[in-house]
């Protein structure tokens, strides 16, 4: 499934001219299981906190988790200011 998702992701970044990008951000669930789909962020984006739970969270990453271990599981992340910010700790709590 890893391996899958990465050839079609990197299909996918050039057929959208990601691969000019000086930059990329990428965004994975990981877990015991496997990896689930990586999900490329528009080349340039600033990723703050309302990005980040609006876009990243909400609308990748939470559905790729709930897909697979329905309401039952431990979100982990790293402290980037993004991941810190007082709407996002109170959300996911």
């Amino acid at each position: 499934m890893y391996v899958l998702n990465v050839h079609h992701s990197r299909e996918h970044m050039h057929s959208n001219d990601y691969a000019t990008a000086q930059s990329l951000m990428v965004s994975v669930t990981v877990s015991s299981l496997g990896a689930m789909q990586l999900h490329f962020l528009e080349p340039g984006v600033k990723v703050n906190g309302d990005h980040y739970w609006n876009t990243v969270l909400l609308n990748m990453l939470l559905l790729d988790i709930r897909f697979v271990f329905g309401d039952y599981y431990v979100f982990q992340q790293d402290g980037a200011p993004a991941h810190r910010t007082h709407d996002t700790v109170t959300m996911l709590q």
